[in-house]
């Protein structure tokens, strides 16, 4: 459990074809894989890809980092902290909201401060879960915009 993961094998891209328009993507990474968030977004437009350990979401993100998010505290190869430090290396990171049945002050706090964008409580609220996915969306647009015009400056 206690894997260490290395940065992506290629230079990821940054974001470049991202609009407030196009659906967000929730990349879910969970063992088992969430029925419940699965059955919450299949009533949205929203793109859900599902993985089930990190390995398998570094892989994901290789192909594009255009996603938020969404994981379970602990995998079975490692921990959402350890998945947060993997999404470092894509420009921007895409955010990550871990997702508890024990949410409390002090995970939120923690999730915070070491860069993670929220912690969501299970079971799910409909309308507070698409709030912070929204919200993280957004945000990561906003990010990559300034990547673009950093880059292009």
């Amino acid at each position: 459990m206690s894997g260490e993961f290395l940065p992506p094998k290629k230079e990821p891209a940054s974001a470049t074809s991202l609009r407030s328009g196009d659906p967000v993507t929730v990349l879910a990474v969970a063992d088992p894989a969430d029925a419940e968030l699965r059955h919450v977004l299949s009533h949205s437009r929203w793109m859900l890809l599902e993985v089930s350990n990190i390995a398998e979401a570094v892989s994901r993100l290789e192909k594009s980092a255009e996603v938020v998010i969404i994981c379970q505290p602990v995998l079975s190869d490692g921990t959402w902290k350890q998945l947060l430090d993997c999404t470092s290396y894509f420009l921007p990171p895409p955010p990550l909201l871990v997702a508890s049945l024990h949410a409390d002050d002090d995970l939120w706090m923690e999730v915070l401060n070491s860069g993670g964008y929220n912690v969501i409580s299970k079971p799910f609220d409909l309308h507070e879960l698409v709030r912070l996915v929204s919200l993280a969306w957004l945000d990561r647009l906003e990010k990559a915009r300034r990547t673009i015009r950093a880059s292009a400056g």
